[in-house]
């Protein structure tokens, strides 16, 4: 090859280069192109490349063209100073062997990688404004001398890959934060809306307390129950700082607070961690508020409250020691509100035969 195809060769790579670092903000496929260009243009056999992980402080390889490795779950990984390679990012310079390779001191051979078939190895580090990012290196089956100005091009390309990491890095780390700040606004809101239902409930219990009309006055103590369970949603939501609610603890939390008048009546209850998502958790609240209630004021001994799972469906129950509502009686609005809920936004059913039972599918 003259020193002008050569000479034009090498810019094309270095072109192909800074196109596969801005072309993309996905590691492994500017990984993947670096390799593969380099090894074409540079007339090698082989190149590897590597990314330094600074909380292990090792060299992980991450993309070969030449060569495969056999386990990618198990990628190959050197401390700083170990290898050739790693000889290279510790020293942050160029390390050329032209012959025999596997023969020098610093060669470490990996049982999933066969290195010690290649006779010669370019390796330098990729670093980032002075901070070892990674390294990646070229190899040839035969013995070769590479020279200066392919000391030069593969440490330039390496410059590039460098950028591309620190790159991919900050872009991470701007979308993590994004993330952070989104998840902060959500769970400020859920504080917010707890807060202003707990706000609008004891406003209700001060005008029950105005009130002379027994009926009037419990109809707004349903009502409070009702508030506080959606409260008591948006706190899990605050506290989990996530979309979804552990429905065993809710049912827990709502129990506390609904069986604070129980008069003595004991309360056994079974209660497995149940997962839904925020509009779902809400709707299953409302749901035991009311048939807990009803076994509150209808019912006799204990109370039985089991939450279970099995397979894609979940059970709630709510039971005690009496004979449980007739058969023609009549859904007061409570249970009217129960069976809307289960049926419209839990998609299940609602049974009422001695005991109440929703029955509904685990996920929406």
């Amino acid at each position: 090859m003259s020193t002008t195809d050569r000479t034009a060769r090498h810019l094309q790579l270095l072109t192909d280069t800074v196109t596969a670092v801005t072309s993309s903000l996905d590691l492994a496929q500017v990984f993947e192109q670096i390799a593969s260009k380099v090894a074409t243009a540079m007339d090698t056999d082989a190149c590897f490349v590597y990314l330094y992980d600074e909380s292990r402080d090792v060299l992980e390889l991450r993309a070969t063209h030449g060569t495969r490795f056999d386990d990618p779950a198990n990628r190959p990984r050197m401390r700083i100073g170990e290898g050739i390679t790693g000889a290279a990012a510790a020293e942050g310079q160029p390390v050329m062997i032209a012959a025999q390779a596997h023969l020098d001191p610093r060669f470490v051979s990996f049982p999933n990688l066969p290195e010690d078939e290649y006779e010669s190895i370019l390796a330098v580090p990729v670093l980032a404004r002075d901070r070892l990012e990674g390294a990646l290196n070229v190899r040839t089956r035969l013995p070769r001398a590479f020279g200066d100005d392919e000391v030069a091009l593969l440490s330039a390309i390496a410059g590039q890959v460098g950028q591309a990491i620190e790159n991919a890095k900050l872009y991470e780390r701007a979308q993590r934060r994004v993330s952070e700040l989104e998840s902060l606004a959500v769970q400020e809101i859920h504080h917010r809306v707890k807060n202003n239902l707990q706000t609008v409930a004891s406003l209700l219990r001060l005008q029950a307390r105005s009130l002379d009309n027994e009926q009037a006055e419990k109809a707004l103590a349903e009502s409070v129950n009702r508030i506080l369970s959606i409260a008591a949603v948006h706190d899990l939501l605050t506290e989990a700082r996530e979309d979804d609610v552990e429905c065993g603890e809710l049912v827990g939390r709502l129990e506390s607070m609904l069986g604070q008048g129980l008069g003595g009546r004991p309360v056994r209850s079974t209660l497995e961690a149940v997962t839904l998502s925020g509009q779902r958790a809400t709707a299953l609240a409302l749901v035991f508020c009311e048939l807990f209630s009803n076994a509150l004021e209808h019912g006799r001994g204990r109370i039985d409250v089991g939450l279970t799972r099995s397979g894609g469906r979940v059970e709630l129950e709510v039971a005690d020691e009496g004979g449980g509502p007739h058969a023609d009686r009549r859904d007061g609005l409570g249970l009217t509100i129960a069976r809307a809920l289960v049926r419209e936004e839990l998609r299940g059913t609602l049974e009422l035969r001695g005991r109440a039972v929703a029955r509904f599918p685990a996920e929406s």
